[in-house]
């Protein structure tokens, strides 16, 4: 049973949509508006259509696992990430790991690297992180297991949070594909990982945002006095502020905006593109919804398509985003190579529209264009050297005759 939830995106939806609510329970902050009925039942809609599509999928079009051998172009990749990572350190003059320790640590996405390059810099580094560790697990080898490290360590030097999550989720995926059974002992292996990921993920955030202080963000975000004054570790509330707040600012929104304040033009380049491709085409401004607070400015795929349309735009952005991972999903499984990195980032890309629409987010979007591009460029390959093969075959034979 969980091996048919793990290989397949919508029901990967489902599971990954209901865990906010789950966190939304504890009430650990008093900012959170009380959940509408109309938003329950909007999200019941979009579990219902994808375990329609799910079961489809999973008699249709199964997933398997398939292991890879080591890649040649390992050192290669790796070489030239550094090489950029190194080329972006001295555009900036700045490391931000460095700026950080020393307290002047700048915390906007343009303050380090290279424009528009630094983004597809990211989304191949986390796109090879996963793929190095599907060589590791593969084949067992130290080395390559050295070599996911090596490829992670940039995140850490950036400290991008977000991408190292991104990495670590993929590489636990790809993990559990790996598998052919999933036994509770492992289950529970799982649950106490992630528990200890959201405590070290509380644990940068308190160096970050509270100069170690762990009841700066729990005060400043209205943690309520029960939570306050419990025995619950207060790095976990930074856990609880990103997976529970998407919703609450979700809902805060559809209580706030009673008219459209956008059209089906701002959805479609806004939201349905990526970033990136629209880039030149138009003039992007700073896009606001109705936060709970200012410095809680996410609120899941669905928020700005509220902003634009109420609900006509919300069903749209569910309808368009679930078909493009099912026609993702059909396409990538028939890769040998890079099927498995290729569903790992699908579902990182699922779990993440949780946070923001991970679709006009280049650096999540265009980690899915990888796997595809490389596949086609094998095939591509293969297929040339077969004709060579074929070619050279005949000649061979002719001048024997």
């Amino acid at each position: 049973m969980v091996k048919k939830i793990l290989y397949n995106p919508n029901f990967v939806y489902i599971f990954a949509f209901l865990v906010p609510f789950v966190f939304y329970s504890f009430e650990w902050s008093t900012l959170y508006p009380r959940l509408t009925f109309s938003l329950f039942l909007f999200y019941l809609f979009t579990f219902v259509v994808c375990l329609l599509a799910g079961i489809a999928i999973s008699y249709l079009r199964p997933f398997s696992y398939k292991s890879i051998p080591e890649s040649g172009w390992n050192l290669r990749i790796i070489a030239f990430i550094y090489l950029m990572y190194a080329a972006e350190v001295v555009y900036s003059r700045s490391l931000p790991i460095y700026a950080l320790l020393q307290g002047n640590f700048n915390y906007s996405e343009d303050a380090f690297g290279f424009p528009v390059i630094h983004t597809f810099l990211v989304s191949i580094n986390t796109f090879f992180a996963i793929y190095v560790f599907h060589q590791y697990i593969s084949i067992k080898k130290r080395r390559l297991f050295w070599l996911f490290l090596l490829v992670l360590l940039p995140f850490i030097l950036l400290v991008y949070r977000s991408s190292i999550l991104n990495i670590l989720l993929g590489a636990l995926l790809v993990f559990l594909f790996s598998r052919a059974m999933i036994p509770f002992k492992l289950i529970l292996k799982t649950l106490a990982g992630v528990i200890l990921v959201f405590f070290m993920f509380g644990f940068l955030g308190n160096l970050r945002s509270g100069n170690g202080d762990p009841t700066y963000i729990p005060r400043s975000s209205g943690a309520t006095e029960a939570f306050l004054n419990s025995y619950i570790p207060k790095e976990f509330y930074w856990s609880y502020l990103y997976v529970a707040s998407p919703v609450a600012n979700l809902q805060n929104n559809i209580n706030e905006v009673k008219v459209p304040e956008g059209n089906y033009r701002d959805l479609l380049l806004n939201e349905f593109l990526p970033a990136f491709a629209t880039k030149f085409l138009i003039t992007r401004e700073e896009k606001k919804f109705h936060q709970i607070n200012p410095f809680l400015n996410v609120g899941t795929i669905y928020v700005y398509s509220f902003s634009y349309l109420r609900w006509p735009g919300i069903l749209l952005m569910f309808f368009y985003f679930i078909i493009l991972v099912n026609i993702y999903y059909l396409l990538i499984r028939r890769s040998d190579t890079y099927k498995v990195t290729g569903m790992a980032i699908l579902f990182n890309m699922i779990i993440f529209a949780n946070f923001h629409n991970t679709i006009s987010y280049s650096a999540a979007s265009l980690q899915l264009i990888y796997p595809v591009l490389f596949s086609t460029l094998s095939f591509l390959i293969q297929k040339q050297k077969t004709q060579s093969a074929t070619v050279l075959n005949v000649v061979g034979g002719d001048q024997q005759v």
